[in-house]
C-alpha cells in the first residue's frame, strides 16, 4: 500500500488499530505516523515499532497522511479538527472512531472525505465487527481501501449512520454487556456450588467460546441452538422459560438507557461544533 497512514490518539482503540496495521502487515511501519498527548507513550511506541514516525504535533501527522484516523475522545474531536484543519489537503480521507460524533458534526468543520467507524475490543484478536459509514465525498476506491484495511482486523458491516447507535450496542458495546450478563450468571450459581468463582467463570468462558464457535461454524441460529440443548420437558427448557419470560423487558430497558445516553452525549458534542 502506497498510502501514508496517520493516527492521532493512541489510547485503547488507537493502539489496537496501530497494532493491527503492523501485525497484519497491512502497511509498512515507515508509512505510518502517529501522535498522542504524552511524550512517554510516544517514546514507548518508538521502542515497540522503531520504523514508525512519531510527532508531538498533531498537525504534522495530518500534513503527512493520506488516510487519517482520529482516535481521540469524543469531546476532544472539535478542538482537534480546528487544530489540524490548516494541515489537511483536499485528498485527505479522515476517519473518526469517536462515539456520538456524527458525520454531520465533522462536516461543520471539514468539507472533505469523511468516514466514521465503530470498532470493537474484539479486534484485538482480529475478530468481531467494525461498523463503517461514509459521506458522499468518499470515492468507491477510498471506501474499498478503508474497508479492506478493517477486514484485516475484523469483519466489516456497512450501515446507514442513523443505525450507528443501535448497531454499536450490538457490536462495540456488546463485549462489556456480555461480560456483565455472565458475571451475574456466574455469581448466581455460586450459592449452589462448592467450587470457586474463578472455576465457575472458566467453565462459562470455555462454554461461551465453544457455543459461539459452534453457532458460527455450523451457521446455526440461536433458536436452533436452543432446540438442540433444551429437550421438551427437560432441565434446560425450565431455565430457558425463566429467561424468555423476564429478559425481554430487561433488554428493552438496556437499549432504552443506552440510546438515551447516546442522545445526551450527542447533544453535548453538537454544541461544541
Amino acid at each position: 500500500m502506497n498510502k501514508q497512514i496517520g493516527i492521532i490518539g493512541i489510547g485503547s482503540m488507537g493502539k489496537m488499530l496501530l497494532n493491527g496495521l503492523i501485525r497484519k502487515e497491512i502497511v509498512h511501519q515507515k508509512k505510518i505516523s502517529v501522535s498522542t498527548k504524552t511524550k512517554e507513550k510516544l517514546t514507548q511506541l518508538k521502542k515497540e515499532y522503531p520504523d514508525i514516525t512519531v510527532f508531538e504535533n498533531n498537525s504534522d501527522v495530518a500534513k503527512n497522511s493520506d488516510l487519517l484516523f482520529i482516535c481521540v475522545k469524543p469531546m476532544e474531536v472539535g478542538l482537534l479538527l480546528d487544530e489540524i484543519l490548516p494541515s489537511l489537503s483536499k485528498k485527505t480521507h479522515l476517519v473518526s472512531i469517536a462515539a456520538c460524533v456524527t458525520i454531520g458534526n465533522l462536516e461543520k468543520k471539514i468539507k472533505g472525505k469523511l468516514s466514521k467507524i465503530v470498532p470493537s475490543l474484539t479486534s484485538e484478536i482480529f475478530e468481531g465487527i467494525s461498523l463503517v459509514t461514509h459521506n458522499n465525498q468518499v470515492t468507491k476506491q477510498e471506501k474499498d481501501l478503508l474497508e479492506t484495511i478493517l477486514e484485516k482486523i475484523s469483519s466489516v458491516k456497512k450501515i446507514q449512520e442513523k443505525d450507528v447507535e443501535i448497531a454499536g450496542d450490538l457490536t462495540s458495546c456488546a463485549p462489556g454487556l456480555i461480560a456483565a450478563i455472565f458475571d451475574e450468571f456466574v455469581k448466581a450459581a455460586l450459592p449452589f456450588a462448592s467450587f470457586s468463582k474463578e472455576e465457575a467463570a472458566e467453565m462459562v468462558v470455555k462454554t461461551l467460546y465453544g457455543t459461539s464457535k459452534l453457532i458460527h461454524d455450523r451457521k446455526m441460529s440461536f433458536s436452533e441452538t436452543l432446540e438442540r440443548v433444551a429437550t421438551k420437558g427437560g432441565i434446560t427448557e425450565e431455565g430457558a422459560k425463566v429467561l424468555q419470560k423476564r429478559l425481554p423487558e430487561v433488554f428493552k430497558e438496556v437499549f432504552q438507557k443506552t440510546l438515551e445516553k447516546h442522545e445526551t452525549v450527542k447533544a453535548k458534542i453538537t454544541s461544541l461544533f
